[in-house]
């Protein structure tokens, strides 16, 4: 039953809006006293009494006050806007209807219509099952070589660094799944989200989703994007700089670290970076464990919180369960802790790396940058494309980055299959270059170049805002 309010509304009848209003909204930040709403096609909604009940969690959060139509039909199917009706409450007033024409987004979205006429969007059932094969393999070789050789220094430490490898797989898989890019069914993607991604890696669905589809939402944004909310342990703005020497956020950081050692943290980041990717990995179990626990989430507002299933918690167990049972094949103590040391920080460093890569040195924005900026433009300068240097080589490149390669097709398309971004990619870019919007792609090598070099920018900053406050 809806509120009294909303049934008051219901009795007067849907109401037009100035944009005006609807972006207050976003000013105010959503706060209890107010409405949140969002614009979907030219309809306006507020989502206030639908948050606790939003499948995605939080991200609905990040669309308060903004015109959400393009995220909205990204992230769901066109069916979906029968739940939204729900919490329809006018239009936007007719002088402020924006009337569409030829542009970037209009041209992405008559593409996109295309590629489904073309079954771009119909993953390849055989394709993803090998890859899931494949990935199974990954795991029985480590495990057979630990078997066989747990007695022995090399045995133990291939055996880790398969293991670490088959993790990261288990990740790239898991993401397509759970973007839901393999089955109409949505059940059959979470079902294989937790196997490869709980069973398997460690990682709980849910945790992810919360965090990644925010990502998604507004990539790069700052104060906004989980991913870029690394600092002090990694700083990779000026804006996140001045966060840190604020004196208000300087009192508060001080509670959690001395100013002294988080100052320290970013002059210095470009020498801990590698040391920290590798213990990513354990960074991110631990998160998993203490989201999936019954106060897991006691951080977040309580209509904002992820539901956790039964399957997701008893999928981290097994996992569990299995890893700690292999690591009996070894036969000394020192050789175990060698073995858990290793393995975590190889699958740390071999996903981190990938990662990194994708937007990490990329255009930052602020809030108000990004409530101005069209959604897939946004997507766009944020993101870098992974190329070999050898074209004949690609295919090494698109297993080992498991598609992310080609980050930017994939935040236009977040549903498309993996095995279709060689098809699209060249449409993109043509798109891009027409509307002259900036669009990245680099090897391996430079992009981890350049993601080194954004690091050391900021710790120059550090250093030079250090040497003026002191």
């Amino acid at each position: 039953m809806p509120p009294r309010a909303k049934l008051e509304e219901l009795i007067d009848g849907p109401k037009n809006f100035r944009r005006a209003d609807v972006i207050r909204t976003f000013e105010k930040k959503g706060n209890d006293q107010d409405p949140w709403y969002i614009v979907v096609d030219n309809k306006v909604y507020d989502i206030k009494d639908f948050v606790s009940d939003h499948p995605g969690g939080a991200v609905i959060l990040t669309q308060i006050g903004k015109d959400s139509t393009d995220a909205f039909y990204n992230f769901h199917p066109n069916e979906v806007i029968e739940i939204l009706a729900n919490y329809y409450v006018g239009d936007i007033a007719q002088e402020d209807i924006i009337t569409s024409k030829e542009g970037f987004a209009q041209e992405l979205r008559k593409y996109k219509e295309i590629f489904k006429k073309k079954n771009y969007f119909k993953s390849s059932k055989l394709y993803y099952a090998q890859k899931v094969i494949h990935n199974i393999i990954i795991w029985a070789t480590s495990v057979t070589i630990l078997a066989k050789f747990g007695d022995n220094l090399f045995g133990v430490l291939l055996s880790a660094a398969i293991m670490g490898l088959f993790w990261q797989q288990c990740g790239w898989l898991s993401h397509d799944f759970l973007h839901h890019q393999v089955f109409d069914n949505r059940k059959y993607n979470d079902l294989m989200g937790d196997f490869l991604g709980g069973i398997c890696q460690g990682f709980d669905p849910s945790w992810w989703k919360d965090k990644h589809n925010t990502h998604h939402a507004e990539p790069n944004v700052h104060g906004q994007d989980p991913d870029i909310n690394t600092h002090p342990i990694l700083t990779w703005s000026e804006h996140a700089l001045l966060d840190i020497f604020d004196p208000e956020m300087a009192e508060i950081n001080a509670k959690l670290l001395p100013q002294w050692i988080v100052r320290f943290m970013i002059k210095y980041q470009t020498l801990s970076y590698f040391p920290i990717l590798c213990v990513a990995r354990v960074s991110w179990c631990i998160q998993s464990i203490l989201f999936v626990l019954p106060n897991g989430q006691n951080g977040k507002p309580a209509d904002a919180r992820m539901p956790i299933s039964l399957t997701e918690q008893l999928s981290l167990g097994i996992h569990y369960i299995w890893y700690f049972y292999i690591l009996s094949f070894i036969s000394t103590w020192n050789l175990v802790f060698i073995f858990f040391i290793t393995s975590q920080a190889i699958c740390g460093l071999l996903l981190a790396l990938v990662f990194a890569l994708n937007h990490n040195g990329m255009k930052i924005l602020t809030e108000e940058e990004a409530q101005e900026m069209d959604f897939f433009i946004k997507q766009v300068i944020t993101g870098r494309n992974v190329i070999a240097s050898n074209p004949e080589l690609q295919f090494i490149v698109d297993w080992f980055c498991g598609g992310l390669n080609y980050q930017i097709e994939h935040h236009i398309f977040p549903t498309l299959p993996r095995h279709v971004f060689h098809k699209v990619q060249p449409i993109v870019q043509t798109l891009c270059e027409k509307y002259e919007i900036p669009y990245h792609k680099t090897t391996f090598m430079e992009g981890t170049k350049e993601v080194f070099n954004r690091l050391g920018q900021v710790s120059a900053a550090c250093w030079k805002l250090d040497r003026k406050l002191t």
